[in-house]
């Protein structure tokens, strides 16, 4: 009896070691692993300082600790930010910059466009409570730049958001207005590069606003979970949920995250003049980061790992991240990371198939 305790104790034992070595095993494999997806097309050297992913000096974006708006062009040839009211571009290729976009007063907001080598971008011009807002264009392979329209908004605080209409030479924009108490509204204005601009939609903090690429009909959601078309509340088309659009994809479908519960994505389709539910995506993970939109593809973005919600499998990882960078953007199959001393890495989506 003794002995078949002995040995039971020592099978227990080996049992115990085992599963110790096999999970230590498991933890340097999968560290590994997390290794080679972690690399980028950049010759990447993996050792850390002060919990900071550091790369060879030659390889990273490097942009100034008081650059905001960085922005990647479509064919990945440009990055850009903006910086004491200039807009500096430089090459990818060898981290140089290209030019500075600078105008007599300041520039507050620019938009790289989505299919071409063109900056849509904004000069302020603020005297007391009145901002004349001047809407210009620059084309970075001529250097070439363009003056459109201007129009005046009273209380400026920002631009916060372009989407492009289908109709050539308009445009839609996001503008937040802050009062002198504080009070925070936001104003929606179809703007026509050539011609005239108006108001679409006010009273509200719009989170999101987007346009069907193939029809002008402009979609938008507010900070209190409305979805609306053309000021209609469309949220009965997803049981009243509240919700954040956050996007569209090739075939013009419209993505709505539940932000109560952040565990489902609905798909709506504009058919035959009207907006129906088409779809309900299931989401296993509620920890959403930020979400992203372009080229047709809807991304939502965790803390380790991206989802393109567009795609034809919604659930598949297409790239995995570190809690040592946060996102950037997309452009076609590569992912822009920012490091926590501003040093932007890159990463490639896999396929979505």
């Amino acid at each position: 009896m003794k002995k078949g305790l002995k040995a039971l104790k020592v099978i227990c034992i080996c049992c115990i070691v085992g599963t110790v070595i096999t999970f230590g095993l498991l933890k340097i494999v999968d560290n590994f692993l997390y290794k080679i997806m972690q690399s980028s097309y950049l010759e990447v050297e993996t050792y850390r300082t002060n919990s900071d992913v550091v790369l060879k000096e030659e390889d990273v974006i490097v942009v100034p600790d008081g650059a905001t708006q960085v922005q990647f062009s479509y064919n990945n040839k440009y990055y850009a930010y903006l910086e004491e009211g200039a807009i500096h571009i430089s090459t990818t290729e060898d981290k140089k910059e290209y030019v500075t976009v600078k105008e007599d007063n300041p520039i507050c907001y620019y938009y790289m466009l989505f299919d071409k080598n063109l900056i849509l971008y904004f000069v302020e011009d603020t005297t007391g409570s009145r901002t004349t807002l001047t809407l210009k264009t620059y084309e970075i392979a001529t250097q070439r730049t363009t003056e459109y329209n201007d129009f005046n908004v009273t209380n400026f605080s920002k631009v916060k958001d372009i989407t492009m209409s289908p109709l050539v030479n308009i445009i839609y924009v996001n503008i937040e207005t802050k009062n002198a108490v504080g009070a925070v509204n936001n104003i929606i204005y179809r703007i026509d590069l050539f011609n005239s601009m108006s108001q679409v939609r006010s009273g509200s903090v719009f989170r999101s606003i987007r346009i069907l690429q193939y029809v002008d009909k402009l979609y938008y959601s507010d900070n209190a979970g409305g979805f609306y078309n053309a000021g209609t509340a469309l949220n009965y088309l997803v049981g009243y949920a509240d919700v954040k659009l956050i996007g569209m994809d090739a075939e013009d479908n419209i993505y709505l995250l539940d932000i109560d519960d952040m565990d489902k994505v609905y798909i709506l389709s504009r058919v035959s003049g009207n907006t129906k539910l088409i779809d309900t995506i299931y989401l296993s993970d509620t920890d959403v980061v930020t979400t992203y939109n372009e080229y047709g593809g809807v991304y939502i973005i965790y803390p380790t790992y991206i989802l393109d919600v567009s795609g034809s499998n919604p659930h598949k990882r297409i790239a995995k991240l570190s809690k040592y960078v946060t996102f950037e953007a997309i452009k076609g199959d590569t992912v822009y990371l920012r490091t926590s001393n501003n040093k932007i890495i890159t990463t490639k989506l896999l396929k979505n198939d």
